[in-house]
């Protein structure tokens, strides 16, 4: 018997066949995909040449209909037609529903910088098949800007694309493969709205940390004494294994359930966001944890009223409002922190992180998952306007009202006040039952967060608020059957380990940061002097002898500023907006493809603008360490008053 005529080899490919390269290629990059593929069993799709040479498909729907995934005649012309559509050279983030035969996607890949990421959303393994087995696309594959997603899969999803989230908020450019949708619009109609909820995830998450780093770098300096004093997260880890927790927001349903709070006393591990820690202690509740993380001065009111000797422990991010450390009357822990580490670095303290969360309850979920509670149970959870309402009445937002009410400001007309300011921003999303209500957009972009952490939990998440948004992952119940479920032990007593606050290193934190302070007046010095530099080589690109001479003077400085790096790293957090605004316009400069002087004058506008806010920066900076030496040393003053 002959090889050809030898049915045991019908399935093995030549070595130069575009589908075992194509493969090999997924293996590297997609393993996941590669295995899925190499289990399919015999496909369905007609493969068919098209009058131009370059293969066609049809694919056959349940109904009978017969769909061809490119044209018969001109295949690859018709996919530059697509691609014209999109602007292939003004973006850097492209979504592809439908990967046919795959010549679009090469058609963009060829177009879009070198930079661009392309996500290909094709859920029909035997069309992507077909495509790769007729084109050699391990180029594409191999260069790791090419993402495939064939399942419908959104904490993984998010997660993929978090990284990106910078480069996205650029302007995620789709692309509508328009017989692909035809096959399965489902779930392309399901992509595209976790894509919109996705971008306005990354911006707001962008616009956050724009808005918002300044303040927080200048929080985290400020409290560097509380940094080296304060207990770290190490004795905490795995310390209730597979006990429950139970996490307390402030959201409107927390009126539902909260009173039943004391019943589990002693059997669930009660983690408190700053705002219901109040509420909970005048009901007779004392958590175990209660989470903070605002860096602004309104949230020292939820610790306003405190008993001594509280046995509940802060667990604080370091860019929190440092008045809350010195009012809070139990003990305090202090989370990791990389601004925090690189003023001291030279201290090593190399506190414990956790995930970064966007609210108290994200660091209280953290949190629970750092000390190995299972499962995490949530109450007051709403993120939304249940019943109307922004927040459970009976908080300590009350309190910050007070002054305001009256006959006409009463509680409610100010609940309401909240969530019609936010009138623009408002949302319809699916409550717990799937009855609709009203969220807002940064509500929202909470949500995706939460909903991407579940997804890649080990821990058994319980959504027990009683009402609010539907939550993926999560498990919906009463309360009451929660407890009964998982509540049915008491937790086992551990040890009362706590180290209080720790004084004796203030005079490292102190050298650390006058250091730190010499350093960037250095860094102020070489971008004063670079400046003149590149002004001069803007206006002179006609010469480029002369630009050459002035490069070389620049390279010297940089050389210079590079010996500073680190410093120069924490100087750069206080001008957020400068170095997005630089990340922006290099990815857009990748993308135009620039070239001679063109390209020189843009990088030269970009330089010279980031070396006037590394100038500005720098003097910030300078005044900023100026302002931690003196709490630091108004905090070890406090210490040596408390021990006398």
């Amino acid at each position: 018997m002959t090889a050809s005529a030898d049915s045991s080899r019908r399935y093995v490919l030549p070595e130069n066949a575009p589908l075992v390269a194509n493969l090999a290629a997924l293996w590297t990059c997609e393993p996941g995909l590669a295995a899925a593929i190499e289990e399919l069993g015999d496909g369905t799709i007609e493969i068919e040449p098209s009058k131009s040479g370059p293969a066609t498909a049809c694919r056959t729907t349940t109904g009978g209909k017969r769909i061809y995934l490119h044209s018969r005649y001109q295949p690859l012309d018709e996919a530059a037609r697509l691609i014209d559509t999109v602007g292939a050279a003004e973006h850097v983030a492209f979504y592809v529903l439908g990967f046919g035969m795959g010549y679009h996607v090469q058609n963009l890949f060829d177009r879009a910088s070198s930079e661009a990421i392309i996500c290909v959303f094709e859920p029909d393994l035997e069309i992507l098949r077909a495509g790769l087995s007729h084109r050699d696309y391990s180029k594409l594959i191999l260069s790791g800007r090419v993402w495939f997603f064939w399942t419908l899969d959104k904490p993984g999803l998010f997660s993929r694309l978090t990284p990106q989230a910078a480069m996205m908020s650029m302007g995620f450019q789709g692309v509508v493969h328009g017989p692909s949708l035809q096959l399965n619009p489902q779930f392309y109609g399901q992509v595209q709205t976790w894509l919109s909820e996705f971008a306005d995830f990354s911006r707001t998450n962008i616009t956050t940390l724009v808005l918002n780093s300044k303040r927080t770098s200048e929080n985290i300096a400020r409290n560097a004494g509380w940094y080296v004093a304060a207990a770290s997260l190490d004795r905490l880890g795995g310390r209730y294994r597979k006990c429950p927790a139970v996490i307390v927001s402030a959201g409107p349903s927390l009126r539902k359930n909260v009173g039943q709070l004391k019943d589990l006393a002693g059997r669930a591990v009660v983690i408190a966001v700053q705002t219901t820690l109040q509420p909970l202690l005048e009901m007779g509740i004392e958590p175990h944890f209660v989470t903070s993380l605002d860096y602004h001065e309104i949230c020292s009111r939820f610790f306003e009223k405190l008993p001594g000797r509280l046995k509940t422990e802060l667990v604080a991010e370091a860019k929190a409002t440092r008045a809350i450390f010195h009012m809070h009357t139990g003990p305090v822990t202090m989370l990791g922190n990389e601004y925090a580490e690189g003023l001291l670095r030279e201290m090593n303290l190399n506190k414990p992180m956790l995930t970064p969360g966007a609210t108290v309850a994200h660091l209280a979920y953290y949190l629970a998952e750092h000390l190995a509670c299972d499962p995490i149970i949530f109450i007051g959870q709403d993120l939304g306007f249940s019943d109307g309402l922004c927040y459970t009445p009976g908080t300590s937002y009350e309190d910050v009202w007070r002054p305001e009410l009256g006959r006409f400001c009463t509680v409610e007309m100010k609940q309401w006040d909240q969530i019609v300011r936010d009138r623009y921003i408002l949302r319809k999303v699916p409550d717990y039952l799937g009855r609709t209500m009203y969220t807002e957009e940064r509500l929202f972009t909470y949500l995706q967060q939460f909903e991407r952490d579940f997804g890649s939990s080990k821990a058994t998440i319980v959504d027990a608020t009683e009402g609010g948004v539907l939550k993926q992952g999560t498990r919906p119940m009463k309360l009451a059957d929660a407890a009964a479920m998982y509540c049915t032990r008491k937790l086992e007593t551990v040890p009362d380990d706590h180290p209080g606050v720790k004084r004796d290193r203030l005079g490292e934190a102190k050298d650390c940061l006058l250091k730190r302070q010499i350093e960037s007046r250095r860094i102020e010095e070489i971008a004063r002097q670079t400046l003149p530099l590149l002004s001069e080589m803007r206006d002179g690109l006609d010469d480029q002898a002369r630009v050459n001479r002035l490069i070389a003077k620049v390279d010297q400085l940089r050389v210079k500023m590079d010996a500073y790096g680190q410093t120069y790293d924490l100087v750069t957090q206080l001008t957020q907006q400068t170095e997005l605004d630089r990340f922006h316009s290099d990815r857009k400069l990748a993308a135009s493809r620039l070239s001679g002087l063109d390209r020189q004058r843009h990088q030269l506008d970009r330089d010279i603008a980031n070396v006037e806010a590394v100038i500005e920066a720098a003097g910030e900076f300078s005044r900023l360490m100026d302002e931690s030496i003196a709490a630091v040393d108004l905090f070890a003053r406090d210490g040596e008053r408390e021990a006398a």
